[in-house]
């Protein structure tokens, strides 16, 4: 069968390898050239760890101290905007205990699959991407983060994933060349990390090798249907792409493509920043989230990588000094020997994480288009979702039974 994948990020990618694996011929189109784009500036943290939604009750409270502050962890920018005033409004009703207690065991169940999927991965594909299977640590310098991630801890043991409480000693004997001032941490030796840049430079080589043809610069301009279906793909240059099957992997884009097809799949970009030390003069050897500052650190190599906040801007790609300058100085109080350049002799990369209101991804057929088959909805675990996600898509085309339960992923819950 022909499956036509729109985007070129991780998700779009790792659908695009299990379609070719299963038999499929593969074409992917991107509206760039399959060198930029989310999936390569972000953490490259494959997270079991991080099983709560976005969407929860503990989020609510703080909403009100963050929401309206620009150097904060979590910013909307004020805006008139119906689209993001829905997404607002579904965001407050998926905040409930009942609603993230169900959510928690398919989050936890797509990560661990997706981490066993990045094993085979690291065997299969020629380049290698830095895998490694060191845990994460969510460290905490005052009472009341110790109190919230040894919660989080406890919550995480009763579902199954392992967490370890750390005082300041083990963290010293953890982390031995690099000074940490913390008042603790909590590790989870089940996460990994990766080199996201290498795993997408692998991935796209192999695909090529494979046969997997690519579209770059390539921007959708419309869809013609028929009894319902897809039958064509319009692009921006006049031409019309016969299709069979469509999966539609196009992160904060989708839903904006999906809008004369008249399917409501709300998406609002999460704008993140990361800055890159090249060989800096210390560098922790486990990923971290300064808990406080809501900042991820993960070696890559012999670099450094940090970076966080979630901005929903509106599909603004300008850089928010504030909120790079709220990273940047959250690094320092946990790691003080870290040498920081200035904000102004940095590149600071800019992405768009697609965000649900629920906290959950979209992957599924559509009940409206049968030949076309969504997933995006990621947020900020698009890079240690890719995967299993990729796997889930080749099973829905496929028609086969999922390997992970989708009833509360399906693409058009919200209508």
């Amino acid at each position: 069968m022909k499956v036509h994948v729109i985007g070129g990020g991780v998700i779009g990618l790792c659908s695009a390898y299990y379609l070719q694996k299963a038999g499929h011929e593969v074409t992917i189109l991107d509206k760039g050239d399959f060198g930029a784009g989310c999936s390569f500036g972000n953490a490259g943290m494959i997270v079991p760890s991080h099983f709560v939604p976005l969407a929860s009750p503990g989020v609510i409270s703080k909403g009100l101290r963050w929401m309206f502050s620009a150097s904060s962890p979590f910013y909307i920018r004020p805006r008139l905007d119906l689209q993001l005033a829905q997404w607002l409004w579904h965001f407050y009703r998926a905040c409930t205990p009942e609603k993230v207690r169900a959510a928690m065991p398919i989050i936890r169940d797509l990560n661990q699959g997706s981490r066993l999927l990045y094993q085979d991965l690291s065997s299969e594909l020629a380049v290698p991407f830095d895998l490694e299977n060191k845990g994460l640590i969510m460290l905490f310098r005052s009472a009341k983060g110790e109190k919230e991630e040894i919660s989080g801890a406890e919550m995480a043991n009763d579902l199954g994933v392992q967490a370890e409480v750390l005082s300041t000693n083990d963290l010293a004997s953890l982390e031995g060349g690099t000074r940490l001032q913390a008042r603790g941490g909590v590790l989870y030796p089940g996460d990994s990390h990766l080199s996201p840049h290498l795993f997408m430079k692998a991935i796209v080589d192999y695909l090529k090798v494979a046969g997997v043809k690519f579209l770059p610069n390539t921007i959708l301009a419309g869809w013609d249907t028929q009894k319902s279906k897809v039958t064509h793909i319009r692009t921006q240059s006049g031409n019309r792409l016969p299709v069979d099957q469509v999966v539609l992997a196009a992160g904060s884009w989708s839903q904006k493509i999906l809008r004369p097809l008249k399917i409501n799949m709300p998406i609002q970009d999460g704008k993140g920043y990361s800055v890159t030390l090249t060989a800096p003069n210390e560098r922790p050897t486990i990923p971290s989230i300064l808990s406080e500052d809501k900042v991820a650190i993960t070696p890559m190599g012999k670099d450094l990588r940090f970076g966080g906040t979630l901005e929903l801007g509106g599909m603004n790609g300008s850089v928010n000094p504030k909120r790079v300058q709220g990273i940047m100085s959250s690094l320092p109080r946990y790691y003080p020997n870290i040498n920081l350049p200035k904000q102004q002799d940095v590149d600071i990369w800019v992405g768009f994480r697609p965000c649900s209101p629920d906290g959950l991804p979209y992957i599924g057929r559509s009940s409206q288009v049968p030949n076309l088959v969504l997933a995006g909805g990621h947020a900020m675990m698009g890079m240690s979702l890719g995967p299993i996600t990729g796997k889930l898509i080749a099973e829905v085309v496929d028609k086969q039974q999922p390997s992970v339960d989708l009833s509360l992923l399906q693409p058009e819950r919200y209508g």
